[in-house]
């Protein structure tokens, strides 16, 4: 392949998955074809934007809340400082609420008021994805000794993890059943695996290591995302929470 060509190829893959990763996206997309399969209305919240998050995959204006806010903001994210167990904002203010691995990066003590937070200012549905469970926390033991081998350092997200542990499905979904019960909100809660944890592993070692063929294959892995729905059989390494309120 001539090198015109090459750049031709580069240029096309760019513009049709802009900032796109595999495995952020493989989270993401489930999200955005429910919000899609809705009509376009109210606003939406993201809490641990990070600095784009949702709008890589959503085309859609989003108020996203940090608590730590980068020179970089996407276009699409008015970026709000905050920390999620103290929201500025109106009850039911939001029509969707979405919180992607943010979760266990909370506190045990503090999980509970965050998703109080994230239940209040929400009208119609929240999406809450992170990973869960013991075998989540032995690929994350797992991954952080390969990236200390890779970078002769620890992957400060992974420490988090391992500092605060993994919350547990069950007690989370009983928890947002006791505190929608305690507001008097009638709830419904759908449950998601997502990423097989063997798939989640490759694709992050692939991330992790800085050879050229890794890069490569790591870009292409994008094209998973057309197969997505087999990828989440078997052991998970994320579960993804959807809660809807009657409006």
């Amino acid at each position: 392949m001539t090198t015109t060509m090459m750049r031709g190829v580069k240029g096309w893959w760019n513009q049709r998955y802009p900032e796109w990763v595999p495995e952020i996206a493989l989270r993401y997309l489930p999200i955005v074809e429910s919000i899609c399969a809705e009509p376009s209305r109210g606003l939406i919240l993201e809490v641990g934007v990070n600095r784009s998050g949702l709008t890589t995959y959503l085309r859609r204006p989003v108020i996203g809340v940090d608590c730590v806010m980068g020179a970089e903001r996407a276009a699409l994210v008015t970026p709000v400082l905050a920390k999620g167990q103290a929201l500025p904002f109106q009850s039911g203010a939001f029509d969707y609420t979405v919180c992607m691995d943010t979760l266990e990066h909370i506190e045990c003590s503090d999980r509970n008021r965050f998703l109080k937070e994230l239940i209040r200012v929400t009208q119609r549905r929240v999406y809450i994805g992170c990973p869960m469970g013991l075998q989540s926390e032995r690929e994350d033991h797992a991954l952080q000794q390969y990236y200390r081998a890779q970078k002769g350092e620890p992957f400060p997200f992974l420490d988090e993890h391992i500092a605060n542990g993994l919350p547990r499905l069950e007690a989370v979904l009983a928890e947002m059943e006791g505190i929608a019960k305690d507001s008097g909100r009638p709830i419904r809660l759908y449950c998601e695996p997502n990423l097989n944890v063997w798939v989640h592993r490759m694709l992050l070692r692939l991330w992790i290591r800085t050879d050229r063929v890794s890069y490569i294959l790591h870009r292409l892995a994008i094209a998973l995302i057309y197969v997505r729905r087999w990828l989440n059989a078997g052991p998970c390494y994320r579960q993804i929470i959807v809660a809807e309120f009657d409006v």
